[in-house]
């Protein structure tokens, strides 16, 4: 038990998580990518490529963010537990699966950035879908970045928890603040197919996420300007 949470029920907890959350990963790819399943809806719920393996470019994640934390509050909830205090504990390893789960995508050659000069950029193969897409053609290694910042972000949740006052809400906050931020402006060098972009300004393409990413943003602001208030946790 950590912080007061039965372990039995954070086990159930996070299944429960890892469900919704790919659950609503893949829902939210497959309403932006809808003409990717016109000749063939059945394949909206079989997520493998032609040669049988797991396409990481089927599942979004912030789509599977805003399903995992209604479920998991509601779970929460009707156990009769903290459903603040248990988001607060489940932030920091979602930020590290973040992270874990972008290298995976640099691997697999999806999530991919623009095109770019910088040194920075990757020429991927042709066989993945980013080499694909540019062949021979250097782009941002977008995966990375937000590799880079999930860690920062695990860090600054981490440091936060070790603080004696802390309120319950403070790291869900944060979290939702920073990850709103800093994939505001990953996604500026992010590519994006044309169901995921809704417009462009000044020669910048926003997109579906942009807007998830100011949500996250808002709604880190208000848990924190609404449960703002020093705890006192006995077994801390």
């Amino acid at each position: 038990m950590k912080k007061g949470l039965p372990a039995n029920r954070m086990l159930d907890l996070l299944i429960a998580i890892v469900i919704s959350g790919l659950a609503g990963s893949r829902l939210l790819y497959v309403i932006t990518h809808t003409s990717d399943f016109a000749q063939g809806w059945w394949r909206a719920f079989w997520p493998l490529q032609a040669d049988g393996t797991l396409g990481m470019e089927g599942f979004v994640f912030y789509g599977g963010l805003l399903t995992a934390i209604p479920v998991a509050a509601w779970l929460t909830k009707r156990w009769e537990l903290s459903p603040l205090r248990v988001l607060d504990a489940a932030m920091p390893p979602l930020a590290l699966g973040s992270a874990l789960g972008r290298i995976g995508c640099f691997l697999n050659g999806c999530c991919y950035g623009r095109p770019t000069d910088s040194p920075l950029g990757v020429v991927f193969p042709e066989s993945c879908l980013a080499g694909a897409t540019f062949p021979g053609i250097p782009l941002h290694p977008t995966q990375l970045y937000v590799a880079f910042d999930s860690l920062l972000i695990m860090v600054v949740l981490l440091w936060l928890e070790r603080k004696r006052r802390m309120f319950d809400g403070s790291v869900l906050g944060t979290y939702l603040i920073m990850i709103g931020l800093l994939r505001s402006v990953e996604d500026l060098f992010r590519y994006y197919e044309p169901g995921m972009q809704l417009f462009t300004l000044s020669g910048v393409v926003v997109s579906v996420n942009h807007l998830i990413s100011l949500g996250c943003i808002a709604g880190g602001i208000l848990i924190i300007r609404r449960f703002r208030s020093p705890v006192t946790d006995p077994l801390d």
